[in-house]
């Protein structure tokens, strides 16, 4: 299993999770405790999964930097030491001559960091499901109880306790300004983030190895304006280069989760003196406050953040009605993708339904 394949897993698993509660006699408290259980038992199964994919998707991100530098270094006219040479065996086997205390040092940091940051988030997720998925079984059964509901209840307490699973059930993170995170989307930006990261750091440290401090950044013309600004903009990784920017001023990739920046090495013995006191002015008119991107890569730029909304969208929108509707939803987020697209009367007919139950539910949609 890789990154991705972890990452599909645990995007799954909402579904999965309100599958489980629609098949379940959820007013039979036995049925309850059980459906829990099958729950923690996947957040089980996802905690371990953990354990076998980050460190060596860590490892593998890492020495893909270092082996991108050592063509790079040799690329700008430099034969790196330990030859070019690859650093990492297909089975993952570490090339002793790359096996030294700083790579090994590095790797660990960042495995460490990002282990810690998902088993947190499983933690925190795995505490707010079976919290959720209480009290809101606990509320329905006091107002069925109290006949503020009526109508079938084992019918009723499924749909409410979907529906609320499906809104907040998986929060993983809250943010300063209390925007809840669900699992997946934490989980992605973490472990994209941080792999992205190892990937930089082997290339920055392979180039330090080879006595090259100085590093351009490269970032793709589509991105976004932040991390466009910087490209080309050269740093110093030790900040003994006068002239230069530290890390610290100009910082590296990645700056978010998708980011696809990189690093490039700036041999300064083999550049002229206008290459030189070119990177230095590009650095002294930096402008932290200017979009510099052609208006045809905004406009691309844009258009893949549209796209991105409203793939999010859909997701969301599929979970919300799979929670209220259960096996009356469409069986995949494919099949809802499609009807919604082509605005099919089997969906204008499953709008309608989501609405008139989630009304009667004392609620609106």
């Amino acid at each position: 299993m890789n990154s991705e394949q972890l990452l599909e897993i645990i995007r799954a698993m909402k579904l999965e999770i309100l599958e489980l509660l629609h098949d379940a006699n959820l007013a039979n408290d036995r049925e309850a405790r059980r459906a829990l259980q099958i729950i923690d038992s996947m957040y089980s199964r996802i905690d371990a999964a953990v354990e076998e994919v980050i460190p060596a998707e860590s490892v593998k991100a890492y020495f893909s930097g270092i082996d991108e530098a050592s063509k790079a270094l040799n690329s700008a006219g430099l034969y790196p030491i330990s030859g070019l040479a690859a650093s990492i065996s297909s089975s993952g086997q570490i090339a002793s001559a790359f096996a030294t205390r700083v790579h090994m040092e590095a790797i660990a940091e960042i495995t460490d960091n990002t282990m810690l940051d998902l088993k947190a988030a499983i933690r925190t997720a795995r505490r707010n499901t079976h919290g959720n998925i209480e009290n809101a079984l606990s509320a329905v059964k006091n107002e069925l109880q109290r006949g503020i509901i009526q109508g079938k209840p084992r019918r009723v307490i499924t749909q409410r306790v979907a529906e609320s699973f499906a809104k907040e059930g998986m929060t993983s993170f809250i943010t300063v300004d209390g925007r809840k995170l669900p699992l997946d989307f934490y989980s992605e930006v973490t472990v994209r983030t941080n792999l992205k990261t190892a990937n930089v750091q082997g290339s920055n440290n392979r180039y330090l190895e080879n006595n090259v401090g100085l590093v351009e950044i490269f970032e793709r013309g589509d991105g976004c304006a932040e991390c466009a600004k910087y490209n080309g903009i050269v740093v110093s990784l030790t900040g003994e280069h006068e002239g230069f920017p530290t890390t610290d001023e100009a910082p590296l990739p990645p700056r978010h989760a998708n980011c696809r920046g990189s690093t490039r090495p700036f041999v300064i013995e083999y550049k002229s003196d206008k290459e030189i006191e070119d990177a230095k002015s590009r650095w002294r008119n930096f402008n932290p406050s200017k979009d510099i991107r052609t208006p045809s890569q905004r406009k691309a730029y844009e258009e893949q953040q549209r796209l991105n909304r409203i793939n999010n969208y859909e997701k969301k929108r599929y979970a919300d009605i799979k929670g209220l509707l259960g096996d009356d939803a469409p069986k995949t987020l494919g099949a809802f993708r499609r009807m919604k697209r082509q605005n099919t009367d089997r969906f204008q007919e499953l709008q309608s339904e989501y609405r008139s139950i989630a009304q009667q539910a004392g609620r609106s949609s």
